[in-house]
């Protein structure tokens, strides 16, 4: 079995079971997915889960798990009895007992547990205390009367539980920040729609993307592909036609949330995620942001927006996207001009967009 410990889900106040309840039901559906048998069961200050260890992967894939440790369930009498077993299996030089009393209404304290028990240990075993950087730490967490011990913890991704915060429709493309975009979502409770638009054959990459934030997911994520090429060549040919063609991207990006918006108008989604990171392309300047964002009706989210290459590529190396992103290569945009509107004027984007109007369908 496992101890789940979450963090900011304790400070929702009324709300807390709500989260609770979510994580707890993400968790058993993530596990099942995955081919595991789990239940998991809240209890005060944590979430227990029966589950077999060789699902212990898993958990690190979880929104709102912020660590989690494979542990042994038993009366606190058993402890002793139970250590003088296990702890044959070890043999560091130094230990820690590392003890805490999540149930308050247990008459040891946290402290008191650390002494009894590190002295029973040293009395059995010789070792050494080291509680700045001990070879071994022995975890026992007291819960509803029960002790919990474990010996290893395990960081997770922290966060809140997918579904806890609505539904947003993604922009997934060919590069590495939109599915970094769509994660940061994710991890922040939104569930995801996945949509492409298909301009230079980069589905099978998409798909792969998809794939992969579908693992943080207690479900799989949909992903809806538009055909965009045609549209877009109307577009190019309209603007080249009125030689305006360094705007091609900005009109481009625009009709993507245009689409979007309508598409999350009809499938329940209150807002759309962009991989946007500001001044890192000529569509990302607030210039033209305030333009293509002027397509949406809802609230278009950019998490990225204040961070550089090197952070997004961090985090899409940590989430296994970059490697899908390096094995397929990036593609470049065929309607891509040579020059682009870097700082696009509202008014004259308006009166561009009326003049080529009824050009395009």
């Amino acid at each position: 079995m496992f101890i789940v410990r979450y963090g900011e889900i304790a400070l929702k106040g009324k709300n807390r079971k709500k989260f609770e309840e979510l994580l707890a039901k993400n968790i058993e559906k993530m596990l099942k997915r995955k081919g595991f048998k789990g239940k998991a069961k809240i209890v005060t200050g944590r979430i227990l889960v029966y589950s077999s260890l060789s699902s212990l992967s898993v958990f690190s894939k979880i929104p709102g798990i912020v660590s989690y440790s494979p542990a042994q369930e038993m009366e606190y009498e058993e402890v002793k009895n139970y250590l003088l077993k296990k702890l044959q299996d070890f043999s560091p030089e130094s230990f820690k007992i590392n003890a805490h009393r999540v149930d308050k209404r247990f008459p040891k304290t946290s402290m008191e547990i650390n002494e009894e028990l590190g002295e029973f240990v040293i009395k059995n075993f010789g070792w050494r205390v080291n509680l700045s950087n001990p070879q071994l730490k022995i975890g026992i967490e007291i819960i509803n009367s029960k002790a919990y011990v474990f010996f290893e913890s395990y960081r997770g991704i922290g966060g809140l539980p997918v579904g806890s915060s609505g539904k947003l429709i993604a922009l997934i493309s060919g590069g590495i920040d939109s599915p970094v975009a769509a994660f940061m979502m994710m991890r922040r409770g939104a569930k995801v729609m996945a949509l492409h638009f298909s301009i230079n054959s980069e589905e099978d990459k998409v798909e792969k993307y998809v794939e992969r934030l579908s693992e943080f997911s207690p479900e799989n994520i949909e992903l809806q592909i538009i055909p965009y090429k045609n549209k877009l060549r109307q577009y190019t040919e309209a603007l080249k036609s009125i030689k305006r063609q360094e705007w091609i991207c900005v009109f481009c990006k625009y009709m993507m949330v245009k689409i979007a918006n309508e598409i999350a108008q009809k499938t329940g989604a209150i807002g759309i995620v962009t991989g946007d990171s500001l001044g890192q392309v000529a569509t990302q300047t607030l210039e033209n942001m305030k333009i293509i964002s002027s397509a949406s009706k809802l609230p278009i989210y950019r998490p990225l927006i204040g961070m550089d290459k090197v952070e997004i590529e961090k985090i899409a190396k940590e989430i296994g996207t970059y490697d899908i992103f390096l094995a397929y290569g990036e593609k470049k945009c065929p309607f891509k001009p040579r020059y682009v509107v870097t700082s696009g004027d509202y008014q004259k984007f308006e009166d561009i967009l009326k003049t080529i109007q009824t050009q395009v369908s």
